[in-house]
């Protein structure tokens, strides 16, 4: 967010000095779009300042992202790297990332973390503003790359209310994990196929999706 923020200053002359509006789950075009409403300023939203704003972004992402490797404050989750071993050698399944983040900066982030190669696929912010509609897109990607072999059900995890919800829109069963900031009672309130506090241990997950 500090590299959004910094975009924003660039590119509408618009200072933001905490965080105006909660990004948790929204698609990069939506955070863009909620901070100009914020600040009264709808209208110089275009397809210009769009462009303009994205690569001010990612210009700046790069920089924090650098800045984060070099300290060494980039933090993995517990029983993320083991999930993602686990699944990338099962043959019954394919990897792909739902993010709201445009896609060059999904891999980006990846890339500092050292995860950019487990995804053949997936959905961006960058695809649509709508939740919903960029995870449906990432699902007719990994079918695509799956066949000639169907695709029985897809699954969904994330870390939010809105994963929660658009997941299921999207036709997806959705595990939930609070290791951020919604707890299991937040995310609850959902109705997630599966609720976990955190991806470690990962074998009740595993059990889950093979099941």
């Amino acid at each position: 967010m500090r590299a959004f923020y910094r975009a924003v200053q660039k590119v509408f002359g618009i200072r933001v000095d905490s965080e105006v509006i909660n990004p948790d789950g929204k698609t990069d075009p939506l955070i863009a779009k909620g901070l100009l409403e914020h600040f009264g300023q709808s209208e110089r939203w275009n397809d210009e300042s769009r462009a303009q704003l994205f690569a001010a972004y990612l210009e700046s992402l790069e920089e924090e992202m650098g800045k984060a490797r070099a300290r060494g404050t980039i933090r993995i989750l517990p029983g993320v790297t083991e999930l993602l071993d686990h699944l990338a050698v099962d043959r019954d399944f394919a990897l792909g990332l739902v993010t709201g983040n445009l896609e060059q900066g999904a891999r980006i982030k990846l890339a500092a973390a050292g995860l950019a190669g487990y995804f053949a696929f997936g959905g961006y912010g960058s695809d649509s503003e709508d939740r919903t509609t960029l995870i449906r897109a990432a699902i007719e990607r990994g079918t695509r790359l799956v066949a000639p072999a169907a695709v029985v059900r897809a699954f969904v995890l994330g870390d939010t209310p809105l994963d929660v919800t658009h997941g299921r829109a999207a036709g997806a069963s959705v595990i939930a994990v609070a290791s951020a900031r919604y707890g299991t009672a937040d995310l609850a309130r959902y109705y997630p196929d599966l609720l976990v506090g955190s991806l470690a241990p990962v074998d009740p997950i595993l059990s889950f999706m093979r099941s």
